[in-house]
């Protein structure tokens, strides 16, 4: 009975989103068709080199800096990495400037995150051929409740939002190049201090 219920909730959710009876896109594109899609598939292909940069810095703290004590468990999901990482930066003796930046940083991800899970989980209702821009809507759920979050997006947008994330992707690896150099100092004092 509640999945009964649970079902005509969202088909009447998604009747709602969809209200103008479907979405259907031509077989023929455009160039400026070609360059929103090519926009879209570089902000994935940008949040790549970020997500193997948080990747790299999160392996680094999990084996190295008693990532177990944080999590029992290696995060693999975006929010859970973020989360992990500030926990794991706050136990460090780098200093709190040192630490507010690593912070800040994350706050940058966790922003351009937002955008990126509206553009890469949204679904396009509303799209004028050759027009390089869209309405999207997005589905979420909250425990029992769904929220739907309907925006435009433009090629030019989109492409913004692909270069935040390479810059952030490049900056993620700056800190974790800076960071490998004190991680060296740390673990050298933690060995010398618990010699095995």
């Amino acid at each position: 009975m509640r999945l009964a219920i649970l079902s005509r909730r969202l088909a009447i959710s998604f009747s709602l989103i969809f209200d103008s009876g479907g979405f259907a896109m031509s077989n023929h594109t455009s160039p400026a068709d070609e360059a929103f899609f090519a926009a879209v598939g570089r902000l994935t292909l940008s949040w790549g080199h970020l997500g193997i940069a948080l990747d790299s810095m999160v392996e680094i703290m999990y084996h190295g800096f008693g990532g177990r004590e944080i999590e029992p468990e290696m995060p693999r999901q975006l929010q859970r990495k973020i989360t992990f990482l500030r926990k794991a930066f706050k136990k460090l003796p780098i200093g709190q400037k040192a630490i507010q930046g690593y912070l800040a940083l994350f706050d940058q991800i966790e922003a351009a995150a937002q955008t990126r899970h509206d553009i890469i989980h949204g679904a396009v209702i509303e799209y004028a051929e050759r027009s390089g821009e869209a309405t999207m809507v997005r589905v979420t759920r909250h425990g029992e409740r769904v929220t739907k979050k309907r925006f435009k997006v433009t090629t030019r947008s989109i492409f913004k939002a692909a270069i935040d994330a390479q810059k952030l992707g490049s900056k993620v690896f700056y800190w974790l190049n800076e960071f490998h150099a004190v991680a060296e100092k740390l673990l050298q004092q933690r060995d010398e201090q618990n010699p095995s």
